[in-house]
């Protein structure tokens, strides 16, 4: 893939972290009261994309009062190729599994995604369709008092926003997987974005963390 070259050319800045890893990569988070630190993919090499590219490009939007879907980032981008298919994985660490910070992850990812697909068509040998792009939650388990109030949360009035956080982190605690179409954001609503920076359909997936904080996921059980 050409993408990793051609990214290096178009934002030569020096801080920005865009690399090729053989073997594995990690996608980390830090912080003082981090719980979830890594994800570590393995069995293929891989190109790391800087999500400080996509965070410089929320502040643009930022500056012109945009809706807040564009000011969001995820915690880590990777492309890589598999069995002649290529792919883009989209990732986003949280400490704990809560409604609100799992729907939020959700927006973070749909945002980076939008944004990361606004800088691809810059490049040449881009083409969104040659892509499969899957996005991914990571969290620690939830604690079991906190099942009770998630499915109390279920009987919330249809359209609310907590219905809807609860409905997105029960389906992707229950079948590990969400599909998400753009007609199901209701930040995307009334914006009339074009196809290219937009999926047809996108996967979430549910990684559950283990109390260490940090977790080696192999790319073939998702692919």
């Amino acid at each position: 893939m050409a993408i990793y070259s051609d990214l290096k050319l178009l934002f030569p800045k020096p801080g920005y972290n865009i690399s090729y890893h053989r073997g594995y990569v990690s996608i980390n988070e830090t912080g003082k009261n981090v719980k979830v630190k890594e994800i570590k993919w393995e069995k293929s090499d891989f190109q790391y994309i800087d999500k400080d590219i996509i965070k410089d490009l929320s502040s643009f939007f930022q500056k012109t009062n945009s809706s807040d879907i564009f000011l969001k980032e995820c915690d880590g981008i990777i492309f890589f190729e598999e069995n002649g298919k290529k792919y883009v994985f989209l990732c986003e660490l949280k400490s704990s599994f809560d409604t609100s910070d799992l729907y939020y992850a959700m927006h973070q990812i749909i945002s980076s995604y939008i944004k990361l697909n606004m800088i691809l068509h810059l490049l040449v040998n881009y083409t969104r369709t040659d892509y499969h792009f899957k996005a991914f939650i990571a969290c620690l388990p939830p604690n079991k008092s906190y099942i009770p109030t998630l499915h109390k949360q279920l009987f919330l009035p249809s359209g609310s926003k907590y219905r809807d956080e609860a409905d997105f982190s029960s389906e992707l605690y229950v079948n590990k997987k969400v599909r998400i179409k753009p007609t199901d954001c209701e930040k995307l609503k009334g914006l009339n974005l074009g196809n290219n920076c937009l999926f047809n359909e996108l996967t979430f997936h549910y990684i559950e963390v283990p109390d260490s904080g940090s977790i080696n996921l192999d790319i073939h059980n998702y692919i």
